[in-house]
């Protein structure tokens, strides 16, 4: 992989007023994404009448879901950059590498048999969606090395490759499930936020989020060495196999997790990650903390985005279907502009 030096757009003075402009970008785009809708609606009232109209879709309606999207967002664009570190390729990402649709399988699978046997499914879904990320990332990586070398062109195609099982998986599995067990992972997986979620599960999320974005940030000096290759990584005495470890584990957990409530959206791990490429380098030390706040903004825009459409088309497009339309042009630019220049993948 070539990449940028890590030096060469990163000043601490840079960094500083880039992160702090994010958290503000984010403010300002959760209360825009709570306050517009179909329905327009009284702020004033909406806090200080909590019985009123206003307050109920506020409060229980619009402000869970852009929080979810801030989270799944903030979950999604770091894990896709630490695919990136940890495959040596920019083109990574976990909807790319076959991650999500894993964790989509391993879902839609949950949903059928706990159909079957007429079991809720909040406590089971978030676990199978996590073993068919895990499961999808061992073997993008497995497959992905030859004479015992991971080649990142190798694990990118093997990732492609799962993807496609992961669908035909899916789409067999929806053909023998029952029907309402059926309608229930169409919906799942079309990536929607427009799901239930209450207080608890939210702060529950955050502390997930938090937590492996947090370990993440601590491999971010081993992930600055693993983009120049596993031997340079080793000179500079970073201990290569225990970091990969854990950045596949964690970045595999975030997914999983970002899926099992959402469904599978995809790109935002390649938009956001290279978009801030663009100002700040790829230091991980700023890209990470940056990439969760950036992928928090994206996903809330673009699904605030599809909220409105409503206005003009009449129905409501998932936010899986609006970053699949912004993400996948944006790889293939990413992909042209990397073939142009003779650049390994």
């Amino acid at each position: 992989m070539t990449s940028p030096p890590i030096a060469a757009r990163w000043t601490p003075a840079r960094a500083t007023l880039l992160l702090a402009g994010l958290v503000v970008a984010l403010g300002v785009m959760v209360l825009i994404a709570s306050l517009v809708g179909v329905e327009s609606i009284d702020l004033r009232r909406a806090l200080t009448l909590p019985s009123s109209d206003d307050a109920t879709i506020l409060l229980h309606s619009r402000l869970p879901r852009v929080l979810l999207g801030a989270l799944i967002g903030a979950a999604l664009a770091p894990a896709g950059v630490s695919f990136q570190a940890l495959l040596g390729n920019p083109l990574a990402d976990p909807y790319v590498l076959g991650i999500s649709g894993g964790a989509a399988a391993a879902g839609t699978l949950a949903l059928v048999l706990l159909g079957a046997f007429g079991i809720a499914a909040p406590l089971v879904l978030p676990a199978a969606a996590f073993a068919g990320a895990v499961g999808s990332m061992a073997l993008v990586l497995a497959f992905g090395r030859v004479r015992g070398v991971l080649v990142p062109t190798v694990a990118l195609l093997a990732g492609v490759v799962l993807n496609a099982l992961a669908s035909a998986l899916i789409v067999g599995l929806r053909m023998i499930g029952s029907p309402n067990a059926a309608h229930e992972a169409l919906y799942w997986l079309t990536g929607s936020l427009a799901v239930d979620v209450d207080p608890r599960q939210l702060a529950a999320l955050s502390a997930y989020v938090a937590i492996g974005v947090l370990v993440l940030w601590r491999t971010a000096v081993a992930m600055n060495a693993l983009v120049l290759g596993g031997e340079p990584a080793r000179a500079l005495g970073v201990d290569v196999p225990r970091a990969r470890r854990t950045i596949f584990l964690v970045a595999s957990l975030l997914t999983g997790g970002a899926v099992a409530l959402a469904g599978p959206i995809g790109f935002v791990g390649i938009v956001v990650p290279h978009s801030l490429r663009l100002l700040i380098g790829s230091d991980h030390r700023v890209l990470l903390p940056a990439s969760v706040l950036g992928g928090a903004i994206f996903l809330v825009f673009a699904d605030t985005l599809t909220r409105l459409s409503f206005l003009a088309i009449g129905v409501e497009p998932t936010v899986g279907v609006l970053t699949a339309l912004i993400g996948a042009p944006f790889f293939l630019v990413l992909l042209r502009g990397r073939g142009l220049r003779g650049a390994p993948l």
